[in-house]
């Protein structure tokens, strides 16, 4: 006799049942899942983990049993772990007309006088994942202050890391999309993990770069009072020649950071107004028209006609608009220095300056450098002579290397040619004579002049590049050290004038060094007096020194840097006057330091003073009322401090003597944020040409600033952005990492 179907699904969820008990007492009977701890009712567990569900009416209690249509009773099914049962009133009794998924919630049909197979086959994804989740340990991660708390993936925050990894490594925007990618991340750290196509994490960039965008926009408005900027040019290998726009600022912990605005493409001609209109365009966007104090370039014409159309658009921190120049003045116009609201807005590049006097020299010793470069070229084309010549160095029991040559358009290349070929003199010198073919005269490719001659140019090098890596500094600042490194170049072209082999070089670099330097640029002054172991006191006699160094006379400097100081300290009483406290308390002195580096130079000889006067307030510089000039006096005319360590900060000196000088320490932060050279914005494209690399030469100009942006950011973030410490380590470990032999050999 066939049954109904209400019947076949409870006579299959007896045998299920019974099936159940079966296994259960042969279990026991095993001893299998004994332990020396209380037994759990794992139906009770389960239900404390899911929880109970709420029927429309009501739910039927939690009973051990349920009554069966005869009267009897049985245990009750084990399908109402995953279900609630939904019970109306019918005739003064309890009639289940429904029960919920306890998991997915959904509401199936399940009548007392039906059966529950049906339950048992609903397909619950819900119930599966909480199953899976049963079964996986936990990920813990730890939280910035160290507590701990639950890992759990999630998709977005995998695609954002994603956008970061390929920023800050330079990989290609298809790096995530791979296969290879997707085996390596799913099989070694995370089986959830799905990637995503090219085009959609070329979106997650643009969105990260936005994201990150808007929160810098948020920092300098509201945490930053001024901003310096540099920028350079950079021709790319793909023939796109890109402007770089970076700002240097004091964070609210009077730190300075850097931040890559804008890395834009320039179509055409570098013209004076191209790089003008992309350089606003960059400042606009990121609304620093009012914030920008001081911007740093290099000596091309271009940027000087670039500064005569921004200098108007720019004028705008300290409230005096700057004449507005038209297309009809000439393109060599520049601002007097009694044009205060521009007086500190242009900077040349220090380090440009370097060069250009060091090539000056060097091109009066190019045709010894030239037979240099011919002998390393010759060693290196072929792999023949690279083996004999290793051969030979390892008899020599010296250890083997090749040499790089230098780039003609970095002289600190040519320094470091010289300074990994110098010390192997003996056995290049030989190798190159039985090697290369002798001059029709007889004579050597290199000779002992060739020697002689490198050997004094290292050494004459070697300050010109401590000054360039000097000056080039980020994260500290870098106008105080100018004045420094002045005098230092100064002393040391006088001292080599009369050298017997580099006269003819020393000569034109003089003159290059005065056609810059002979007048102190304004804005190096006033660093160098609002340096605190300066002052007035230590700018006269740096004066005096200089003086007897180049034959200038510079007593009238003093009185005249003075004035402008004065004027523009007058100015920022007005804008930031009525915003500031002031507290009566007198500057305190710190320790004495334990070397005295560049102050030797000033204070070596302290009773030197020439015929300038030391430490008094010139009678004749025109101060206007003592009211608004008694802070910038107090300063000027007070005692200097003697803090002559390496570590000294003068800008932390600042920060815990803003409330002393209030309207001062504000004129002292933007002064000491101004860079001294343009490395920064060079920096940006060592940057840049590692984006646009081989398997990234179709990228768009917008992506190429999206990827170069963000990892300065995230460089940024982590104080690691790229400095001229890190790119002299790279160019020296050019030079450096040509030995032949196994490194761990010869440190055996």
């Amino acid at each position: 006799m066939d049954l109904d179907p209400a019947a076949e699904d409870e006579e299959a969820e007896r045998q299920l049942e019974d099936h159940n008990e079966a296994m259960d007492a042969r279990q026991a009977l095993l001893g299998v899942g004994v332990t020396h701890l209380d037994p759990v009712d794992l139906e009770d567990f389960v239900a404390s983990r899911t929880g109970t569900g709420t029927a429309t009416d009501s739910t039927s209690p939690p009973a051990s049993t349920t009554a069966s249509a005869g009267g009897g009773s049985r245990k009750r099914s084990k399908v109402w772990n995953n279900f609630d049962e939904l019970t109306n009133l019918v005739n003064g009794k309890r009639v289940r007309y429904a029960a919920r998924c306890k998991f997915c919630h959904e509401t199936l049909s399940a009548r007392s006088s039906s059966g529950t197979g049906h339950l048992l086959r609903h397909n619950c994804s819900a119930k599966k994942a909480h199953d899976r989740s049963g079964q996986t340990q936990t990920v813990l991660k730890y939280n910035p202050d160290g507590s701990l708390q639950r890992w759990e993936y999630c998709p977005s925050v995998a695609r954002n890391e994603l956008c970061r990894l390929i920023a800050r490594d330079d990989l290609p925007l298809w790096h995530g999309s791979t296969d290879a990618f997707q085996e390596y991340i799913t099989r070694a750290h995370n089986p959830r993990f799905v990637h995503v196509s090219r085009q959609t994490t070329a979106r997650d960039m643009i969105k990260l770069y936005n994201e990150r965008k808007v929160n810098l926009i948020g920092t300098l408005k509201t945490d930053v009072t001024s901003v310096c900027l540099t920028s350079d040019i950079w021709a790319g290998k793909a023939k796109e020649d890109y402007l770089s726009v970076v700002a240097h600022f004091v964070n609210s912990h009077w730190e300075i950071e850097k931040r890559l605005l804008g890395l834009r493409l320039i179509d055409g001609k570098h013209s004076g107004v191209s790089i003008a209109n992309l350089v606003a365009t960059v400042i606009d966007d990121y609304a620093l028209t009012d914030k920008v104090f001081a911007i740093t370039l290099d000596n091309a014409s271009s940027n000087n006609t670039a500064m005569k159309y921004l200098r108007p658009f720019l004028s705008g921190y300290l409230g005096v608009p700057a004449p507005v120049v038209t297309d009809d003045d000439d393109d060599s116009f520049t601002p007097t220095d009694d044009d205060l609201c521009t007086m500190f807005l242009h900077q040349r590049c220090s380090c440009h300056v370097i060069n250009l006097i060091v090539k000056a020299g060097l091109q009066h010793l190019k045709a010894y450098i030239d037979d240099f470069r011919t002998a390393i070229t010759f060693l290196n084309a072929s792999n023949q002579r690279i083996a004999a010549y290793k051969s030979y160095c390892m008899s020599m029991a010296i250890r083997p290397r090749k040499f790089g040559v230098d780039m003609d358009v970095r002289w600190n290349s040519t320094y470091l040619m010289l300074k990994h070929l110098v010390p192997y003199k003996s056995s290049f010198s030989v190798f190159i004579k039985t090697q290369y073919p002798l001059h029709s005269d007889g004579t050597p490719l290199l000779t002992d002049d060739h020697w002689t001659i490198a050997e004094k140019v290292l050494s004459f090098l070697e300050l010109f590049y401590e000054s360039t890596v000097a000056l080039s500094g980020v994260y500290y600042p870098t106008a105080t050290l100018m004045l420094h490194h002045i005098l230092r170049i100064a002393r040391h072209l006088n001292s080599f004038e009369n050298d017997r082999l580099l006269r003819a070089a020393v000569v034109p670099m003089k003159d290059k060094f005065l056609k810059y330097w002979r007048d102190i640029p304004i804005l190096y002054a006033v660093a160098f007096i609002l340096d605190p172991r300066a002052k007035m006191r230590g700018f006269n006699k740096l004066l005096v020194r200089l003086a007897s160094l180049t034959g200038t006379n510079y007593s009238n400097v003093p009185i005249e840097v003075r004035s402008k100081l004065s004027k523009i300290f007058q100015l920022y009483e007005a804008k930031f006057g009525d915003t500031r406290l002031r507290a009566n308390q007198h500057p305190t002195s710190l320790g004495s330091g334990k070397k005295k580096m560049a102050w030797d130079e000033i204070y070596g000889d302290d009773d030197y003073d020439g015929e300038l006067s030391v430490g008094r307030r010139p009678g004749s510089s025109s101060i206007s009322t003592a009211a608004s000039t008694s802070e910038l006096a107090s300063y000027l005319d007070s005692d200097t401090i003697t803090e002559f360590d390496e570590d000294f900060n003068v800008l932390s000196w600042w920060h815990q003597h803003k409330l002393t000088y209030p309207i001062l320490a504000l004129l002292a932060k933007d002064v000491l944020t101004v860079p001294a050279s343009t490395i920064s914005s060079e920096s940006t494209f060592s940057l840049a040409g590692r984006v646009i690399e081989e398997r990234r030469r179709r990228l768009a100009p917008d992506m190429v600033e999206v990827l170069s942006c963000i990892k300065d950011w995230e460089l940024a973030d982590a104080h690691l952005q790229h400095t001229v410490e890190e790119e002299t380590r790279e160019l020296e470990a050019e030079h450096e990492n040509l030995y032949l032999d196994d490194p761990e050999e010869h440190n055996q």
